[in-house]
């Protein structure tokens, strides 16, 4: 059974917020190890394939009390849990969102295949899911959980962001998009890019996409400003 008592993560770090409604802002992240999906493009293997990377090297087991602390300390005011994905271990972090003051802003990074636990429903200021396309690889089945959607969609706090490679892709989030009945000004597209060049140009090509089709456009500013790398 897992421990309510500590959390397997990846790597705790300030920076800006890049992606999304709050992109811009300072945060403190932290990154849990795991995930359920596996992802062509993902720029955080680092946190579940461990074929490629150590288990040993990249995870770590922090006590729940240790990371509420260091969230209640930060300077930034606002947490950012991301993975991986972070549901993946929710009752710990129901745990130390408990014990993090309700001051903080927390925003939780998910792919929206897992529904929330109510006591994080309820204390989470925004959600950030990101629902995988077709691109992404793994079977529509495991990536797209239209019941869980729904839920996140009812809590009023929570924004979709798609992973855009190009206008192919507006075929099925309008699709999914219809589906939920999702307010469209929580609606983000963003390019899928793991480096300066890649985004600057796809970010034109979501631009326009955006433009054309009433949806918002978001930056990955940790791969305009910094090249994806690690603990920004």
């Amino acid at each position: 059974m897992p421990s309510l008592e500590s959390l397997k993560i990846s790597e705790i770090f300030a920076t800006l917020q890049g992606e999304g409604a709050s992109a811009g802002a300072p945060a403190l992240f932290v990154r849990l190890a795991l995930c359920n999906l596996r992802c062509s493009w993902c720029d955080t293997r680092y946190t579940w394939d461990f074929d490629a990377y150590s288990y040993a090297d990249e995870v770590r087991l922090v006590q729940v009390e240790d990371i509420a602390a260091r969230i209640a300390s930060a300077p930034e005011g606002r947490v950012v849990l991301t993975g991986g994905e972070p549901l993946l271990q929710q009752a710990a972090l129901a745990r130390l969102l408990a014990l993090v003051p309700p001051t903080i802003q927390v925003e939780i990074e998910t792919n929206g295949t897992l529904a929330p636990e109510a006591a994080l429903l309820s204390r989470v200021d925004q959600w950030n899911v990101s629902p995988k396309l077709a691109h992404a690889g793994d079977p529509e089945s495991r990536r797209i959980r239209r019941e869980v959607l729904a839920i996140l969609r009812d809590s009023g706090r929570a924004f979709l962001k798609f992973v855009v490679q190009g206008e192919a892709d507006l075929t099925e989030i309008h699709a999914l998009l219809r589906d939920l009945e999702w307010p469209r000004e929580r609606v983000f597209l963003m390019p899928e890019a793991v480096t300066p060049d890649v985004h600057e140009a796809r970010l034109r090509q979501v631009a326009s996409l955006c433009h054309a089709n009433g949806l918002r456009l978001s930056p990955r500013l940790h791969i305009q400003l910094w090249g994806g790398e690690r603990a920004r």
